[in-house]
């Protein structure tokens, strides 16, 4: 898990619980130590406690490397000084056990860290099981409250694996909305042409995937004279117009609109036979020829030519685009600014 993913709320609240879970465990102690009238317990568990709070803060604030390590750091004192006092028979290295468990949670740039801090729990209570047998607890403790501390500290211990599977199930949920995300962001770009906003041949492809074997129309249209556009007033304004005149061409209803390619526009008329798609392309070129292209205070006028066919959808549009690019540049030829259908 990292400290940078994309739902830090998410990852706050996570780290939270075992902050509050630690508080829990050192209040408990508290009043434990405070019970059996051991005083340096006392303190240090009211240090801890006071530690925790402090954790929590920078978990606030985002800073879960830095709260991390301290928690690892803090639960090695703590074991350690709690297995002096109380004895290996307390349980008391069982949190190391447990603490191990959380190499799911990765809040650092190498992923090795959690692994080494997961050793070198693991390499400390071998060692507390190694020095157990010639340090004596410096408290001597009934049986039973031996027993009921063991416990007590299996069940935390216990409650610590638990979150730390709950935080590597937060944490691939994360991962994998992220990457769909990503993958939704690539599919849009993919689709969509940046400058324009009309489709990209994928995008056009995609759509029409569906209607394969159907009947449809298809324009051609290319913005007359776009160079001389280009040539006169620059690119930025060639790429006003060009955005300009595609935001037109999208008003028209049920009207699928992509870039061909340069100033050439591809339209899809998927409902609508010839007559309908001619009227449709009658509006668009009206729309684009009256429109008051304006740039650095310059009038710039504006017309577009298309080339119109109907037919069958094949396995792609190839053909019915080749016939509308042959009446396209016949419209051309004959002057510009019109609609070639037939």
């Amino acid at each position: 898990m990292n400290g940078n993913i994309d739902n830090p709320s998410t990852v706050g609240r996570v780290y939270q619980q075992i902050i509050v879970l630690g508080m829990l465990v050192h209040m408990l102690y508290i009043a434990l130590s405070g019970w059996l009238q051991v005083t340096p317990l006392v303190y240090y568990n009211v240090f801890s406690t006071v530690f925790y709070m402090i954790m929590s803060l920078l978990v606030c604030y985002s800073r879960y490397r830095l709260a991390v390590t301290l928690i690892h750091l803090e639960v090695g004192v703590f074991v350690t000084v709690s297995t002096v006092m109380l004895g290996w028979e307390a349980g008391m290295p069982m949190y190391l056990i447990a603490m191990a468990s959380l190499v799911y949670i990765r809040p650092y740039r190498r992923s090795a860290v959690p692994y080494l801090f997961s050793i070198l729990e693991i390499v400390l209570f071998f060692s507390l099981k190694l020095g157990g047998s010639w340090i004596e607890a410096s408290v001597e403790l009934p049986a039973v409250v031996i027993n009921s501390i063991y416990l007590f500290n299996s069940l935390a211990s216990f409650l610590i694996i638990l979150i730390s599977s709950a935080i590597f199930n937060v944490s691939s949920s994360l991962i994998q909305g992220r990457l769909q995300r990503r993958n939704e962001e690539l599919q849009e770009a993919a689709s969509i042409d940046g400058l324009t906003g009309a489709l990209s041949r994928y995008g056009l492809n995609d759509q029409l995937a569906p209607l394969k074997g159907s009947a449809i129309c298809v324009a051609l249209g290319d913005l007359d004279d776009f160079k001389q556009v280009n040539d006169t007033y620059g690119h930025i304004c060639g790429d006003y117009v060009l955005a300009t005149a595609t935001r037109l061409m999208q008003e028209s209803e049920e009207t699928r609109v992509c870039r061909w390619g340069g100033e050439e526009f591809l339209l899809v008329f998927a409902d609508d036979n010839l007559t309908q798609a001619q009227q449709k392309l009658q509006v668009i070129a009206q729309k684009i020829r009256g429109y008051p292209f304006s740039y650095d205070g310059y009038q710039i006028h504006v017309t577009m030519t298309f080339g119109l066919t109907c037919g069958l959808l094949d396995k792609n549009i190839e053909n019915l685009v080749k016939l509308a690019d042959e009446r396209m540049y016949r419209g051309k030829r004959q002057g510009k600014d019109q609609i070639v259908a037939e």
